[in-house]
């Protein structure tokens, strides 16, 4: 009969506290040596004669059978694996392999703990994909680690939704918060962690809500939104510090980010293109500027829209062809981007109008047509007045002013030209103190101005003022900061020479 398996320690525990009896022999199947330990026993306490040489055999034999239990279970285990029985050795393999596993866990764990450190550190430096990548680990170790309901891993994906609402991705934050929360009530997680869950998915909803009202369905076209707005913002920025080369780079990424987010024609990217187009024209990018020109004009026919998304690709276009010595087709695309600002103020006055007629006076001016240009500025300042005092596009009403003074200055028409001048100046101390490329232009011709009718003092003043805007507003144009030092190395000459002339005077 094959004997069921036994453990060691039980056999050690009967020889213990059994075996003066035999219990641990018969315990591992050795019945007559239970048997005989048993009948010694009895005989050495029934009081017969020789009966203490009974008891003075049992206790040596207890002290050898130590040694034996060690053999019998060896020879037990030996064959149990010959029948194909699962021998005690074969259980404490098993037991081996289930304490491995649990190290192997206990392993992935500590791992889990090192990357919520990493967690934090990502979390405090406020680097959320950063902190995404990793939650995201933590939650496969979790999962590979827990197989099934548990509280960590409960509260690592209420973690992960927490970096996902940070770093803006909505979508991700729902499904991670929500299979938390599931998981809390299965297992009956604390109250206080069901809170967290609770409360950071009803910031996520929150904020799906409001990117659903931005016109974004999803966390991709978030992003591509929030990266649109950015780089926009970065555009109009560097476009303000006059860093057009930055603000070149950061208008072809809103470009490419519209393209990417409404996946072709749209009035969004209609606009970053018309940007776009007039920059490379500053640029002097001209066959840049002219191709985002024709297809924003090409998408604005395609969806339909009305002249007032016409204008600007137009006047831009109108620009290109000015610059490149076509006056014609100059003047009829100005003429269409004057009709399309009359018409989107509806025949009032605004900065288009202004603008509109601004362009075709100076491409009048440019081409020697005087007449022509000087009532296309009196009618750009006649809309000018009709604009409310101070609002408005400074920049552009005192380049119109000085335009329009340029042109009777140089038909030396001081008394027409000083006003305009002056106004451009007052224009400009309201709206920047004074100090802009614009103002220097009105100092520099005021100070011509007085200097061809003899006041030497006033015209040094405007060099002197000239000078130092042009060190201020355009340092790198090296060539209007020498003509006004010449400027006023000329007057101080001719101030030098008529006091040393007075000085010699004979008093009288």
């Amino acid at each position: 009969m094959t004997l069921l398996p036994r453990r060691r320690s039980y056999a050690y525990l009967l020889w213990l506290v059994g075996g003066f009896i035999g219990a641990h022999r018969f315990y591992l199947g050795s019945y007559l040596g239970g048997a005989a330990q048993l009948a010694l026993l009895l005989y050495g306490v029934a009081g017969l004669p020789g009966s203490r040489f009974g008891l003075a055999l049992v206790l040596p034999w207890m002290l050898f059978d130590v040694y034996w239990i060690y053999r019998r279970m060896k020879q037990q285990d030996g064959a149990a694996v010959e029948d194909g029985e699962e021998a005690p050795a074969r259980q404490r393999a098993r037991r081996a392999g289930t304490r491995e596993a649990k190290e192997y866990d206990l392993a992935a764990l500590a791992e889990a703990n090192k990357l919520q450190e990493h967690f934090v550190a990502a979390a405090e430096a406020e680097d959320w994909a950063g902190a995404v990548a990793i939650a995201e680990q933590i939650v496969a170790t979790a999962r590979r680690v827990f197989k099934g309901p548990h509280q960590n891993l409960a509260m690592t994906l209420c973690m992960l939704g927490q970096a996902c609402y940070q770093f803006k991705a909505f979508d991700r934050a729902r499904a991670s918060l929500e299979e938390s929360l599931s998981i809390g009530r299965k297992i009956g997680m604390p109250a206080e962690d069901m809170d967290i869950a609770r409360k950071a998915l009803d910031l996520t909803l929150t904020g799906i809500a409001e990117r659903k009202a931005h016109g974004a369905a999803s966390d991709e076209e978030g992003a591509l939104l929030n990266l649109l707005e950015d780089r926009d913002a970065r555009y109009r920025d560097a476009l303000a510090q006059g860093d057009l080369p930055r603000a070149e780079k950061f208008c072809a990424e809103a470009v490419a980010a519209s393209r990417r987010l409404y996946g072709g024609a749209d009035r969004a990217v209609v606009l970053q293109l018309a940007s776009y187009a007039e920059l490379c024209r500053r640029l002097q990018w001209y066959d840049k500027a002219q191709a985002s020109a024709d297809e924003a004009l090409a998408m604005i026919g395609l969806l339909g829209l009305d002249d007032s998304w016409r204008r600007g690709p137009t006047n831009t276009l109108a620009l290109l062809h000015a610059a490149a010595g076509r006056a014609e087709e100059a003047e009829a695309l100005y003429k269409k981007t004057i009709a399309m600002a009359v018409a989107e103020a509806r025949g009032g006055s605004s900065d288009g109008v202004v603008r509109a007629f601004n362009n075709l006076a100076f491409l009048y001016a440019e081409s020697g047509q005087d007449a022509k240009a000087e009532l296309c500025y009196a009618r750009a300042l006649v809309h000018l007045d009709k604009l409310p005092p101070g609002e408005g596009d400074a920049e552009l009403h005192s380049d119109m002013l000085n335009n329009f003074a340029s042109l009777f200055m140089a038909r030396r028409e001081f008394d027409k030209a000083r006003p305009l001048f002056e106004r451009s100046l007052d224009i400009q101390q309201g709206s920047c103190r004074g100090i802009s490329q614009a103002a220097a232009t009105a100092h520099n011709d005021l100070g011509l101005i007085a200097q061809e009718e003899g006041d030497l003092r006033q015209a040094l003043m405007h060099f002197k003022r000239t000078l130092l805007l042009n060190q201020i507003c355009a340092p790198d144009h090296f060539r209007n900061i020498d003509n006004a030092q010449r400027n006023i190395d000329s007057v101080s000459m001719v101030l030098a020479t008529v006091a040393r002339a007075a000085r010699m005077e004979p008093s009288t």
